[in-house]
């Protein structure tokens, strides 16, 4: 959840002020010519972190062009006790319902503006069933596609290794300025982006990401 414009998810109830360490794997920026109408990211899940502690996430997401609303698909840690994630798509002040997703589902997120109803879908799915399901931020366009870890409250371990497959963002129209070149941030692996239409979508490799904490 970023800065002020955090999405607050109901499994996420902590409070911005709250929020302890986030670290943006990717962080890839629009610059005018062209901007966000779809993305997706599909997560695989890990183990959950041990010690189970603090609220460990894990998300994808899409600053829009105001940068007074942020889309979100936040999978978090469960209470201690349990052997499962919580998973929701949402928005600020919108949120999706959260379901719960074991280690080794997978838990894709889909964005797209809707040119009918210029609201943005976002949709959630476990294991290539639908969960969760918000549409929200009206005649809004994706600036900031990002994946990140973060550590919303308490005193989080480490975010377990972990990696996400079929990450795809579709523009506007083409700008091939968008690609990016050499390594991601944090220490992950993979993620060679190629456009098969000459820079309007934008398909990555799968993205490794090493265990570490978020800073």
């Amino acid at each position: 959840m970023k800065g002020s414009h955090a999405t607050v998810s109901a499994f996420l109830s902590t409070a911005i002020s709250l929020i302890q360490a986030n670290s943006d794997i990717v962080s890839l920026h629009t610059n005018g010519v062209a901007y966000i109408q779809e993305a997706s990211a599909t997560v695989v899940l890990p183990e959950l972190p041990s010690p189970l502690s603090g609220d460990v996430a894990i998300w994808s997401a899409i600053m829009m062009n105001n940068q007074a609303s942020f889309l979100q698909g936040v999978t978090s840690s469960s209470p201690s006790g349990t052997d499962s994630f919580f998973v929701a798509a949402g928005s600020d002040p919108t949120v999706g319902e959260p379901v719960e997703a074991s280690p080794g589902s997978t838990v894709k997120t889909h964005y797209k503006l809707n040119k009918g109803t210029r609201l943005w879908d976002q949709n959630v799915y476990v294991d290539g069933k639908l969960v969760s399901s918000v549409s929200t931020s009206k005649g809004q366009t994706g600036e900031i596609f990002y994946i990140s870890i973060e550590c919303a409250s308490g005193n989080c371990p480490d975010h377990p290794a972990h990696s996400w497959t079929n990450v795809s963002i579709v523009l506007s129209n083409a700008d091939e300025s968008f690609k990016h070149a050499g390594s991601w941030a944090h220490g992950a692996s993979g993620g060679a982006v190629s456009s098969p239409d000459g820079g309007r979508t934008w398909n990555f490799d799968t993205i490794n990401v090493p265990a570490q904490k978020a800073e």
